[in-house]
């Protein structure tokens, strides 16, 4: 899960556009609580050039995965570059085009996971790695897969 900082630490614009984005639809006579929201930075080249935020709330997360969203900052306005749900999901230090690759993961089970790192293209983030990583006793079996592609 993230855990750089807390719902507060985010801007107001950046915390509306992510429960915009990651809006669920409830039932009129049912009452989601308020979801708690978690961000972290994307650097490089030591600037900030975006942020990750993973949305956490009952309609938000299926098991132990949840709504991250992926925003890119253009000065004041961020624009969704990615929303998938993981059980984590942070950037990397490999950098392709100036910007940092991304790594999310998606619990299947206890002890198999789905990883995906994403590579950008210069406009977007794609999907460039995917593999299912299975805990054995005592090494993972790592066993890589074509990556699904985005919704366009």
């Amino acid at each position: 899960m993230l855990c750089s900082a807390q719902q507060n630490s985010l801007s107001s614009d950046l915390k509306a556009s992510a429960l915009k984005d990651a809006a669920c639809a409830v039932p009129a006579d049912a009452k989601e609580a308020e979801p708690t929201m978690a961000g972290l930075p994307i650097r490089s080249g030591g600037r900030e050039v975006g942020s990750i935020v993973l949305v956490q709330g009952t309609c938000h997360c299926q098991g132990k995965n949840c709504d991250a969203l992926v925003y890119l900052s253009n000065g004041q306005q961020y624009r969704l570059a990615l929303h998938e749900k993981y059980a984590s999901l942070h950037p990397m230090k490999i950098v392709k085009r100036g910007m940092p690759s991304l790594t999310g993961q998606f619990e299947l089970s206890p002890l198999k996971m789905e990883t995906t790192v994403y590579d950008w293209d210069g406009k977007n983030y794609r999907a460039s790695l995917c593999a299912t990583v299975t805990k054995g006793k005592r090494a993972p079996a790592i066993a890589q897969h074509p990556c699904k592609p985005l919704p366009q």
